[in-house]
């Protein structure tokens, strides 16, 4: 009996990952913070910073990704409409 290889999704945390599914405008903001956190990540919480940072970013990639996301964040930032803070995401994900 072989095995069959399993199709597994990308991990949206992947830096790889979040860099092309970023739009070009941000893709050099992504790599000075990813590179920066990246060089902190040898002390022990600082690694945390970097997993923090690759989760804001992996959020960030999936949003860019939506087709009315530009209308969307004009709306937020003008404060049009209901929406929920990254930090009411995060705890919500981590409760």
């Amino acid at each position: 009996m072989s095995a069959q290889p399993i199709h597994q999704e990308p991990d949206p945390r992947d830096p790889q990952v979040i860099h092309d599914r970023l739009p070009d405008q941000v893709r050099a903001k992504f790599l000075t913070e990813y590179h920066t956190a990246v060089d902190g990540a040898h002390d022990l919480a600082g690694y945390r910073k970097l997993r923090e940072l690759l989760q804001t970013w992996a959020l960030l990639a999936t949003a860019y990704s939506k087709p009315d996301f530009h209308r969307r964040y004009e709306d937020v930032r003008d404060g049009v409409g209901e929406y929920v803070s990254m930090d009411e995401v995060f705890s919500r994900r981590d409760a």
